[in-house]
């Protein structure tokens, strides 16, 4: 029995029994859109195409314009529009922040495509650049994904709500801290969070995860702007929870 097994087994290893499918086709119709776009544009409804090889995966997805935005609207602090493969159950096939998600290129087709005229539409890419580190979920992806859903945490209605504690910090008014500066604070948490994430890719030999690195500098360039001008204006909670990220962020370095 137990040679009959390893027989088995090797005649399952070199048919690929556990192989994931290169391509996996999903018919959708009135895809769920969350935050701001979910007012504004829809995915077409059709037939799309999930691909991978082996590294990486993707997915073009057809977004078209329904209704302009008529009020002010801004972009999150670190922006990103997501996909998630949805099963035919409905289950969820999460991939993470560092998902299925559109690039830097494929954002700005989005914000193109919600100052243009309602009935546009642009074919936008969604990437897993890290598809490959997660063989079993992208096994479920590719065997039992039915539709998709879109994440939106990239854009924002009205002007961000941050900026005027920050210009009026000195203000004697804001020594108690403020409920902004908490915004503020979950923004940076959730960066480190991302950041960390990225350098133990970079660390487990990723090579790919060394591009992201470059668009990370800019947002910690960005937070050490604006907690800079934290001095005097954040309570002693928040003074304490800001050390506390930045040690937390200094010891995954030395892990």
């Amino acid at each position: 029995m137990k040679k009959f097994f390893c027989f088995g087994a090797m005649i399952c290893l070199l048919c690929g029994c556990s192989s994931i499918p290169r391509e996996r086709e999903v018919t959708v119709a009135d895809v769920d859109i969350t935050g701001l776009l979910k007012d504004h544009v829809k995915v077409v409804d059709g037939t799309y195409m999930f691909t991978n090889d082996g590294r990486k995966a993707s997915i073009s997805v057809k977004l078209e314009l329904v209704n302009q935005p008529s009020v002010e609207y801004h972009l999150d602090s670190y922006p990103t529009i997501r996909l998630n493969a949805i099963g035919e159950h409905g289950e969820v096939f999460d991939s993470g922040v560092y998902g299925f998600s559109a690039s830097d290129d494929e954002f700005s087709k989005i914000e193109d495509l919600l100052t243009g005229d309602v009935g546009a539409s642009k074919m936008i890419s969604f990437t897993w650049k890290y598809f490959g580190q997660d063989k079993e979920l992208g096994k479920k992806i590719f065997t039992k994904g039915t539709s998709f859903e879109l994440i939106d945490k990239g854009f924002e209605y009205g002007e961000p709500e941050y900026d005027s504690d920050i210009s009026t910090s000195s203000s004697p008014s804001n020594t108690s801290g403020s409920s902004n500066w908490d915004k503020v604070l979950d923004e940076y948490e959730n960066y480190i969070d991302q950041y960390i994430a990225l350098y133990k890719k970079a660390q487990n030999g990723d090579i790919s995860a060394m591009s992201d690195y470059a668009k990370m500098l800019e947002k910690a360039e960005s937070y050490t702007e604006k907690l800079s001008q934290a001095e005097g204006s954040m309570s002693a909670s928040q003074m304490s929870r800001y050390v506390k990220l930045t040690g937390k962020l200094s010891s995954a370095f030395t892990e």
